[in-house]
């Protein structure tokens, strides 16, 4: 008979890194996956546990943490077997098959060494079927031209999932002599996300420029980009 770990809910308020540093825990950055597939999430610990020690979570927008696996690969009461837990020493792992639209969460890997606990920072799964994002050029204001600067911005509108990265380029070369700075992305109703970037120059030469262009990446999909011709403007 194996009793499921008490450390949930109320004791990831107490059981933090900053608290216990005896083990780290490290997990992958956000995941997604289409309905139906097969999606892994890895957890890595700073040094060798046993495999009673390693339990995964779920926490779905504004609710408790549910306790999914403990002992590394057993499974709590209810939980569907579509869930998996591997792994031993340092290197762990959560694979969750025919993907659902209920499993978009948030995953939590947790080590529980001599009654310390320690979370990952978490894991999010997003759900759903690759969207291009739209992406909108806009140009610097006429305002902030006549103040010496030039502001150009990157709207990305209804893409999925949620790791599309932007990028900036200047006549056709990277823009890494000017400032770039981008939004996170924010989740829409619809289960889409929507993002944006700006760039930064002096108006002198923005008045220099030709063309700008504002590039989308995501996974092995094949990078997009929209274009802004700075004689497009009506105030260059």
């Amino acid at each position: 008979f194996h009793r499921e770990p008490l450390c949930i809910s109320s004791s990831m308020l107490h059981c933090s890194g900053r608290l216990y540093r005896q083990t780290t825990v490290t997990q992958s950055g956000a995941v997604s996956s289409a309905l139906g597939g097969s999606v892994t999430i890895s957890c890595k610990t700073s040094r060798n546990i046993y495999s009673n020690e390693l339990s995964w979570y779920q926490q779905k927008d504004g609710g408790v943490p549910k306790l999914l696996i403990y002992y590394t690969s057993t499974r709590a009461s209810g939980i569907s077997d579509r869930f998996t837990g591997r792994g031993s020493y340092s290197d762990f792992s959560l694979t969750i098959s025919g993907v659902q639209a209920e499993d978009a969460a948030v995953y939590y890997c947790q080590s529980v060494v001599s009654l310390w606990c320690t979370f990952g920072g978490g894991t999010r799964l997003d759900v759903g079927s690759d969207v291009r994002p739209t992406l909108t050029v806009l140009p610097p204001s006429s305002e902030e031209l006549q103040q010496g600067k030039a502001t150009l911005m990157c709207l990305a509108n209804k893409g999925f999932p949620s790791d599309w990265s932007l990028s900036w380029k200047v006549d056709g070369s990277s823009s890494s002599s000017w400032e770039e700075s981008r939004s996170p992305g924010v989740l829409e109703k619809d289960g889409l996300y929507s993002w944006s970037s700006t760039l930064r120059l002096p108006a002198d030469q923005w008045r220099k420029v030709v063309s700008v262009s504002c590039e989308a990446t995501q996974g092995s999909q094949t990078p997009f980009s929209e274009t802004l011709r700075r004689d497009q403007c009506s105030q260059s």
